[in-house]
């Protein structure tokens, strides 16, 4: 084996070593906000590909240089260009969440105003194509049944057709409302649409910036996060137990009024 192949055997199994050690943290929604270490390994895996592309490996060289070039470059364009700006919502705490129309998966009519009474929990994100929204969601679904017993909805909108949903839900059967809203009008209403890259119907075009709202039976805003890197989401435990606390403090000042009203 000459120079030129061995390298570019190292840069490819460095790449795709990365990424298999990278990828079971993007669906267990535990990306870090600055994966230093995967980061360097791709930047080395860059070096090395080079390298032996320069050296005339042949074309099992050539073959390999290029499985590792284009993974790694994307990787690397990917992670440091995942900042979302901070961008002020239309919407805030101790203020009515604004009513919308959207379309479910099955393409009916939802209204959001139609659950007044119970609390939601509203999940704008990218899309189900992003592997960081479906693993943020799929965490969020394993604690349906928790959400349930205090009484909220979980409802999550995407800049999706009615289409993609459907065959989406249909693989994962989740206890979550899917909404569409492809021409981003309530990402708009609420402000939380940003211009970035995409490889569904892109290259560049606006996404939601990942944001949670808890919102109360009677449509007030309780509780705001907005993600800040479209890679790193809210775990589902911390969300449960921030919206079990906020319910319940919900619920005793109601009863503190009621009484002071009595």
């Amino acid at each position: 084996m000459n120079t030129g192949i061995a390298l570019a055997a190292l840069s490819t199994a460095t790449t795709f070593g990365t990424l298999a050690t990278y990828s079971p943290k993007i669906w267990r929604n535990q990306a870090t906000l600055r994966p230093r270490r995967e980061q360097a390994l791709m930047g080395l895996a860059l070096i090395l590909a080079v390298m032996g592309l320069f050296l005339s490996p042949g074309p099992i060289g050539y073959v390999l240089g290029g499985l590792a070039i284009l993974p790694a470059f994307l990787f690397l364009l990917g992670t440091s260009t995942s900042g979302l700006p901070a961008q002020k919502l239309a919407v805030a705490v101790g203020r009515p969440a604004p009513d919308f129309t959207a379309t479910d998966a099955d393409g009916q009519a939802f209204r959001l105003s139609d659950l007044r009474g119970s609390p939601v929990l509203l999940k704008l994100y990218r899309g189900v194509w992003c592997p960081y929204c479906v693993a943020e969601l799929a965490q969020l679904d394993r604690h349906a049944k928790d959400f349930a017993a205090l009484g909220v909805k979980l409802v999550a909108l995407s800049s999706d057709r009615s289409d993609e949903l459907a065959a989406f839900r249909r693989k994962k059967n989740w206890a979550i409302t899917l909404l569409a809203d492809p021409a981003l009008v309530v990402h708009r209403l609420y402000n939380v649409q940003s211009r970035k890259f995409t490889p569904k119907r892109g290259p560049f075009r606006d996404l939601a910036i990942p944001t949670t709202i808890l919102i109360d039976r009677d449509g007030q805003v309780l509780w705001i996060e907005q993600a800040t890197d479209f890679r790193v989401r809210p775990q589902a435990d911390a969300v449960l137990a921030r919206t079990r606390a906020l319910l319940a403090d919900d619920a005793t000042l109601l009863a503190d009024c009621d009484v002071c009203a009595a």
